[in-house]
């Protein structure tokens, strides 16, 4: 148990074992794949070698042997098969593992960025690098379904409740605990290449009424029965051959009355049965997983039957599917009115399950989430689980903070206390001293905690608030608005979700504010909105290079001011990225404009 123990707190070394066992696990699987592939080839032939010596010899215990050999076959072929799932799915456990071991280097393999999921104003998802290339989405997301990877990005842009919070804690906590079940879901989720696709044609379907005239047509489809006894009564020589073929043409005067329904179901849900049967999959995964937590139990017990079901319903879409096989349609669609019963089918389906279809699909989801979440938590041991309690206002209580996207190796942690409301801390610092940094480390990790995620410390507290950033506001000339003004709409949006006093308090990280102006009107501007936000639900961070409004906040109750340094040594710049109490005094924009090849020490003189 201890070095199972002390594996789970090394994730490297899990990865690498996993990585190992699944290889040779494939080559078992393999081996058994090839074996059973030559039994199958020995099977086939016996049948063809026993049907030959039954036609030449006549014995009838040779008819015996063909049959023998053909349930041979199918057991072999079901065997196989199996032995291919098999292959597939230690493939798909290393890639899990290849994954995890790149993601510990901060390098990621998956496409998926989530940038179709930002939102243009978002309160801080584009300034906190939630979504792109090098984001907070693709350290987190461990999601395999296009169901998981938007919950995940919805609990991302939107700060969970208290409790909620609380019990997605406890839930990842032991989502943690079973690396096993979580890696096995994400390979499960890789054997089917349809796993990923979109299902809101299936929800827009279920959601659908079959027209009564179709649904009282749906009797029709017994026709059949009186095209077999007109089949039958025709070899017999009872009946004349006409009467098949009228039978038959009321075949196709039925079926073309449902054609343009079937159709519209099949345009829209082409290959939704393979997604469904990887759904399926995954919930049965759920439904047995071993899980105690009080966020889990609520939704295990929501999808009791749920694999089945949408095995039964993703069966009948694949099946719908096979009349766009000619030979299929012409020699058993048509005959047997495969359409119909396949939309009767699907009908009867709609009206058991409807009600339980969102419930479904929405643990699914969830499941995927809080697995990105354990993952995480697995992946950083060494990482805290938040202290997240109401207070009175802001609280913030972080020690040797780090930014969630910067490498252990080369991050640069800071401590950090704020309690309050209305207060503002002040933050000034010479160029690339670390100042945006430390503003989005902190955002980062708020949101991190209000996730219900660890957070890069190693013990941090805080109370809920709503992040709000103002760090990359830029021009567009689609909407004809320079970058000043695009801050002040933004700025104006922060005062408007200030004003709401009956949700938590805002917490602002507001970068370089109002650097598109001239220093006057910077410095009144500044001034005046951190009064108002003063007496505003809010409390927060402002980033500057203006001294003066440190000065001016000095003697103001509700500014405090804190610094990041830069010093200059034999020519070389060196930053310490330590955040510091007071206003910074050491500036560098003239010692870098002097490295570039600007004389500036010409324009001194």
């Amino acid at each position: 148990m201890k070095s199972y123990e002390n594996k789970l707190n090394k994730p490297d070394e899990y990865f690498e074992l996993e990585l190992l066992k699944a290889k040779q696990a494939e080559g078992i699987a393999q081996q058994r794949f090839n074996l059973l592939a030559t039994a199958r080839i020995g099977s086939f032939l016996g049948i063809f070698l026993a049907a030959w010596l039954w036609d030449k010899i006549g014995e009838s215990w040779l008819g015996l042997i063909v049959i023998g050999c053909v349930v041979i076959f199918l057991i072999l072929m079901r065997r196989q098969q199996a032995a291919k799932r098999e292959r597939n799915f230690q493939r798909n456990m290393q890639a899990v593992n290849e994954d995890e071991k790149e993601r510990l280097a901060f390098r990621f393999k998956r496409t998926d960025n989530g940038t179709h999921f930002q939102e243009k104003n978002h309160s801080f998802g584009t300034d906190l690098d939630i979504f792109g290339d090098y984001s907070l989405y693709r350290l987190l997301n461990r999601t395999r379904t296009a169901e998981g990877s938007r919950r995940l990005a919805k609990w991302l842009k939107n700060h969970a409740p208290l409790d909620e919070i609380l019990m997605r804690q406890e839930a990842s906590e032991e989502f943690k605990m079973h690396p096993q079940f979580r890696q096995a879901w994400e390979a499960t989720a890789l054997l089917h290449e349809h796993a990923a696709q979109q299902v809101g044609a299936f929800r827009d379907w279920s959601k659908e009424t079959l027209p009564d005239e179709l649904a009282k047509m749906m009797k029709w489809r017994w026709w059949t029965l009186v095209t077999v006894a007109v089949l039958v009564l025709v070899v017999a020589k009872i009946l004349p051959f006409w009467t098949l073929v009228l039978s038959l043409g009321v075949h196709l005067l039925i079926l073309k009355r449902f054609q343009s329904t079937i159709q519209s179901i099949t345009n829209r849900t082409t290959a939704l049965g393979f997604t469904l049967t990887a759904y399926s999959d995954l919930l049965h995964n759920a439904e047995t997983a071993p899980f105690n937590s009080r966020w889990w139990l609520l939704r295990q017990a929501r999808i009791k039957g749920s694999s089945v079901s949408l095995r039964k319903v993703g069966s009948l879409f694949e099946k719908l599917d096979y009349h766009n096989n000619p030979f299929f349609l012409l020699f058993i669609g048509i005959p047997t009115f495969w359409d119909i019963h396949c939309l009767a089918g699907l009908e009867s389906w709609k009206k058991s399950h409807r009600a339980e279809l969102e419930g479904w699909l929405s643990v699914l989801a969830d499941t995927e989430a809080i697995n990105s979440l354990a993952g995480y938590a697995f992946a950083n041991p060494d990482y805290a689980i938040p202290l997240v309690t109401w207070q009175n206002g802001v609280y913030i209580d972080a020690e040797h903070l780090g930014h969630p996207l910067i490498p252990a190796s080369k991050r640069i942690s800071n401590t950090f206390k704020m309690e309050g409301i209305g207060q503002t801390i002040l933050v000034t610092g010479s160029n690339m001293s670390g100042k945006s940094t430390f503003l989005r480390t902190l955002g980062l990790n708020i949101v991190l905690a209000q996730l219900g995620a660890v957070v890069a410390a190693p013990s941090f507290s805080c109370s809920p608030m709503r992040v709000f950033s103002s760090m990359r506001t830029q021009d567009s000339l689609e909407e004809s608005t320079s970058s000043f003004y695009a801050e002040l709409k933004r700025l104006k949006q922060l005062l408007e979700l200030a004003d709401e006093k009956d949700n938590a308090p805002v917490f602002y990280l507001l970068d370089e504010i109002l650097k598109g102006t001239n220093s006057a009107d910077r410095h009144k501007g500044a001034e005046a909105l951190i009064r108002q936000l003063h007496q505003k639900h809010a409390a927060g961070l402002v980033s500057t290079h203006d001294l003066e409004l440190g000065e001016w906040g000095a003697h103001e109750s509700y500014v405090h001011n804190f610094h990041f340094r830069s010093d200059v040594e034999n020519g070389q710049l060196h930053f310490d990225y330590k955040l510091h109490q007071g206003i910074c005094r050491s500036f560098n924009a003239s010692e870098l404009m002097r490295m570039m090849g600007i004389d500036i020490a010409s324009v001194s003189s």
